[in-house]
């Protein structure tokens, strides 16, 4: 007989932004983490060390996408929804432990065919310490849009600080930080957490119910979503390999650092959409086919991205000053432009979740297709007469493209009011941003309009507030 495959679950908390925020505050804190110790890692060992940090997290992401074959994105919606039981997500998440290992395993002997030999041993166990990281997402779903949701963000912040206190440790001590070191403190933090996760959320207990679970059912119901996840890593990585082709190395370079600079706040954006999955699911043992308002998940993103917008415009020309001093060149107007991107891609982020909580994740994989056909078309159209600004630009356009889309599949007429309002304002803030350029210095007009944005962003905050505070008062009027 056949173990059931759906549970009652935990109850949902009901706030979107506890939700969503807790995984965007998550993903800060593993990417700041990241920055303080490449920082100590480039004044210790040099930019060759780093080079090669970040080309062993860089393969060790595209494996960790290819066997997880969707089911972190997947088991999220369902473990929030109810259809999926702890024992299938406890068996899953130990048969991709397996998988990844013996990927590492597989990748050993070809780092030592590959690498000089003083790096290799460092390069495979910060790979191995990035598999590690991604395995966690499947543990970790357990708790996402549920009261112990807090446990994810503590357990990473905890770990990202042993390591930075680690790293300092080393660099305090010793003559600096060399790869070597960093690599062992990396895999050991990464042990901790993954342990600490599969200790938190029971998977052991749950693996004992898991007799007569099939699992294998999953995995292909997973499919789409292991598409559009492959898919994702091509559309955020196409705009540097299209642009290599029109410009020299050292405008590329300018390009891939200001994309550095948003990269991670778009990080950030997208575990927040992956909270507001959780929180958007169907409940089905409520019976509710939408139990949360679309309209209100996109206020949210949109909300969220300006604010986060404002955040970097005051902070462009400072960070660049500090990372790049007189070198910067390009890379802080870059970086303005490439905000304007940011704040779309938070709306974009939203839509998405909206979509994927109906189960629509084959939808989505047309409009990564999509995007990313738009992504390169643009790229070719304006590489070649505005360099790097041509390819910045192409991101901006392209989220009109990834927004059209999105609405097409939602079929949703409220949303599409909001959307477009939202790419007005942006369009009106690159007018205000030419407007500053022409009169100040890119610093000075960087400061005006992200204190602007941030201005405007607290008064719909409050605005928001204030209406859901009348709302409600209505409606304890009328029971």
């Amino acid at each position: 007989m056949v173990a059931t495959e759906v549970t009652t679950p935990e109850r949902r908390r009901p706030s979107l932004t506890i939700v969503s925020g807790l995984l965007g505050i998550s993903t800060l804190a593993t990417r700041s983490t990241t920055l303080v110790v490449m920082a100590f890692l480039t004044r210790g060992a040099g930019t060759e060390a780093v080079g090669f940090y970040g080309l062993a997290t860089l393969i060790a992401s595209f494996t960790a996408a290819a066997l997880s074959l969707g089911l972190p994105t997947y088991l999220t919606r369902e473990a929030a929804a109810g259809t999926v039981s702890p024992p299938v997500v406890a068996r899953i998440h130990c048969g991709r432990f397996a998988a990844l290992m013996v990927a590492a395993a597989v990748a050993y002997p070809l780092i030592g065919a590959v690498l000089p030999p003083e790096a290799q041993f460092a390069f495979f166990l910060i790979f191995v310490a990035s598999l590690l990281e991604q395995w966690n997402e499947t543990a970790w779903v357990l708790v996402r849009g549920t009261p112990s949701a807090w446990v994810e963000p503590l357990t990473n912040v905890s770990a990202g600080l042993l390591l930075v206190g680690a790293c300092a440790v080393d660099v305090w001590l010793l003559d600096g930080l060399t790869l070597g070191d960093a690599a062992v403190y990396m895999s050991i933090a990464a042990v901790l957490r993954s342990a600490a996760a599969f200790l938190i959320v029971r998977i052991l207990p749950a693996l004992r119910d898991s007799r007569g679970v099939r699992a294998v059912q999953h995995v292909r119901q997973a499919l789409p979503y292991f598409a559009a996840d492959l898919f994702g890593l091509f559309y955020f990585r196409g705009d540097v390999f299209v642009l290599a082709f029109f410009v020299a190395a050292a405008e590329v370079g300018e390009y891939v650092s200001a994309a550095a600079i948003v990269g991670p706040v778009v990080q950030v954006a997208a575990s927040m959409g992956v909270g507001a999955l959780a929180y958007a699911a169907p409940r089905r043992a409520s019976g509710a086919a939408q139990s949360n308002d679309p309209l209100t998940i996109f206020r949210f993103f949109g909300l969220a991205g300006q604010a986060a917008a404002g955040v970097m415009f005051i902070g462009i020309p400072i960070g660049t000053a500090v990372l790049f001093g007189d070198h910067a060149g390009n890379i802080p107007t870059l970086a303005m432009v490439l905000t304007f991107f940011l704040v779309l891609r938070f709306g974009n982020f939203g839509l998405s979740a909206i979509l994927l909580s109906q189960g629509r994740a084959s939808s989505r994989l047309i409009v990564l297709a999509l995007s990313i056909c738009g992504s390169v078309g643009l790229n070719v159209a304006l590489d070649g007469t505005y360099g790097a600004f041509g390819s910045a630009t192409a991101m901006v356009l392209n989220e009109l493209v990834v927004a059209g889309s999105l609405l097409w599949f939602l079929r949703i007429k409220e949303l599409v009011r909001p959307v477009v309002i939202s790419f007005v304002i942006v369009a009106a803030a690159v007018g205000a941003l030419a407007v500053l350029l022409a009169v100040l210095e890119p610093a000075l007009a960087s400061f005006v309009l992200g204190g602007v944005i941030l201005v405007l962003a607290t008064a719909k905050l409050l605005a928001q507030r204030r209406a859901a505070g009348h709302l409600q008062a209505a409606t304890t009027e009328d029971m």
